[in-house]
């Protein structure tokens, strides 16, 4: 028993440690992609100002429409589950009654 109990510490010790690292590669790619965005756009403004915020509304307007996608995905999945709950609910009441009158 013990040497399971010793295993499983390891186990969780050693997926700490991966999700740590794991967390700190997200991170650092995260920062790395904002800072070559932000350079990006730098660029774009000092060379030309029009263009630089042109492309700096672009990108604020896709992450709109990917902001507005999952909001419509997820009022969808809503939907989907008050529709199966009042099935569930429905197939419950059914079956209620069936053993009710057949008893």
């Amino acid at each position: 028993m013990k040497v399971f109990e010793l295993g499983f510490e390891k186990l969780d010790e050693s997926t700490d440690k991966i999700s740590e690292k794991l967390e700190e590669i997200i991170n650092t790619v995260f920062d790395s992609r904002v800072e070559s965005a932000s350079k990006v756009i730098e660029q774009a403004m000092a060379q030309a100002p029009a263009a630089g915020i042109a492309l700096y509304e672009n990108l604020l307007e896709q992450q709109e429409k990917a902001h507005q996608v999952t909001l419509e995905e997820r009022e969808a999945e809503k939907a989907l589950i008050y529709q199966k709950r009042q099935e569930l609910e429905l197939k419950t009441d059914l079956e209620l009654l069936l053993t009710k009158y057949t008893v």
